[in-house]
């Protein structure tokens, strides 16, 4: 069996976002899984999402607010069922094609899988083997139930020194992970390096191509998806390499997520937790209504859908204050 985990706390991210990952996951997976998040609070979470509390690793309270410590009680002993593959997914990537290579590469290798780190784009123009090693990217990462447990036992015996030593979870995971490899080149993509270009290049060429290949985009840094969806005009991204306008294709992922997550809760037969485990054949019905390219319709009575940019991007800000998984501390 399969399990994709996600996780959250805090007020950075919301159950809008899960929600969405949930949708996105549904329309790309081929055989039966479970979704689960883990959180400090499952409130507004579709009811087929299973929820557990997120390991306890005592961390200190700057901990959950900078590194992304918390990753780390994903690998919690007997938190799956032993040999499960597992594949831990961050919540601002978006999930664009099927995702049975990337579990067929688990199953084959039989090792932590991780991201590689992207490297500037002057690299881009050497092969990617004659590239510089950055180290992990934590957006992706695939794994064995029971196959880690040493990660996270050494991590609870001495999370103080850790947490001193590493910038962040990706970081520590670079150094205390021998036996890994990484996803092939093109699995997942970054946004900003694949996506986005360096003013003033990106007033030259504005439009923001969808990398189709690409099994996953990550966002990492600024922006995040929901950041792209703005007014028409509007500016959104970093100082030096940053977008105008709306995303057509990122608000059409997250209008897709809405509208499959209002048909799967409107079903004679709801689906339940577990449900792919025991009857999986109503979700991927559900999910076949809204492949790629399909449109959301006017709701009920012919009211026009609610604005989805607004839903999303209203609840997570990235402001100072905001706490939770927003993992400031990795690379930009």
């Amino acid at each position: 069996m399969v399990t994709i985990v996600c996780m959250k706390w805090g007020t950075a991210f919301t159950a809008n976002h899960v929600n969405a990952l949930y949708a996105g996951v549904l329309r790309n997976m081929e055989e039966p899984f479970d979704f689960v998040c883990l959180t400090d609070d499952r409130r507004g979470l579709a009811s087929t999402i299973i929820t557990r509390p997120i390991p306890n690793l005592g961390l200190p309270e700057q901990a959950w607010r900078r590194g992304c410590w918390p990753k780390i009680g994903v690998f919690a002993p007997g938190l799956f069922p032993p040999g499960e593959v597992v594949l831990f997914l961050d919540l601002d990537v978006m999930v664009q094609r099927s995702l049975a290579p990337l579990i067929g590469l688990l199953r084959e290798r039989r090792h932590f899988v991780i991201q590689r780190e992207w490297n500037p784009d002057l690299w881009n123009l050497l092969p990617n083997s004659c590239r510089p090693d950055r180290g992990a990217q934590s957006s992706v990462v695939g794994f064995h139930a029971g196959n880690v447990d040493e990660i996270y036992h050494d991590f609870a015996s001495k999370a103080d020194a850790i947490i001193a030593q590493f910038k962040n979870d990706q970081s520590y995971l670079t150094q205390a992970v021998r036996q890994k490899s990484y996803w092939p080149t093109g699995f997942c993509v970054s946004f900003k390096r694949s996506c986005t270009k360096y003013f003033p290049i990106n007033l030259l060429l504005p439009r923001i191509k969808q990398p189709r290949n690409a099994k996953i985009i990550v966002f990492h840094g600024k922006p995040r998806p929901w950041d792209t969806m703005v007014e028409k005009g509007e500016r959104w991204g970093s100082k030096r390499r940053f977008g105008v306008g709306p995303v057509p294709w990122i608000k059409q992922y997250f209008n897709q997520a809405d509208a499959m997550l209002a048909s799967l809760a409107g079903e004679p037969d709801p689906v339940v937790p577990h449900a792919w485990r025991t009857s999986p054949i109503s979700v991927p019905r559900a999910a076949a209504k809204f492949e790629a390219g399909a449109t959301v319709s006017a709701g009920p009575e012919g009211v026009s859908p609610p604005d989805y940019g607004q839903r999303y991007a209203a609840s997570a800000t990235g402001n100072a204050d905001s706490t939770g998984s927003r993992c400031d501390g990795r690379r930009e």
